[in-house]
């Protein structure tokens, strides 16, 4: 099995860090067909052969998944694309990297 952890600090107001988590994801599930579902500040991320959640809070959004070994071979397109598309959506003046 592998994982994928990401981690982003921001600045954002919190109505606006959920809008834009959201975002992320609801871009990520098509592409790969998860179920998402909000839990206060946690997006549960849920597959066949995937599960994990995305915490978004005042200062940091975390992206956290555990991959089954069928999605292990595409572990690393799939954090790349998590990551890019983060990128693309938090404003840089507002993001640091952990």
């Amino acid at each position: 099995m592998g994982s994928i952890e990401i981690i982003r600090d921001h600045s954002l107001p919190h109505h606006q860090i959920i809008r834009l988590a959201d975002e992320l994801m609801l871009d990520i599930a098509e592409e790969y067909n998860l179920k998402l579902e909000w839990r206060g500040d946690k997006l549960h991320i849920q597959h066949a052969h995937t599960r994990g959640y995305l915490h978004a809070d005042a200062e940091s959004i975390r992206i956290k998944l555990k991959l089954g070994i069928l999605l292990f071979p595409v572990s690393f397109v799939l954090k790349q694309s998590i990551e890019e598309t983060l990128d693309e959506l938090l404003p840089k003046a507002a993001c640091s990297y952990r």
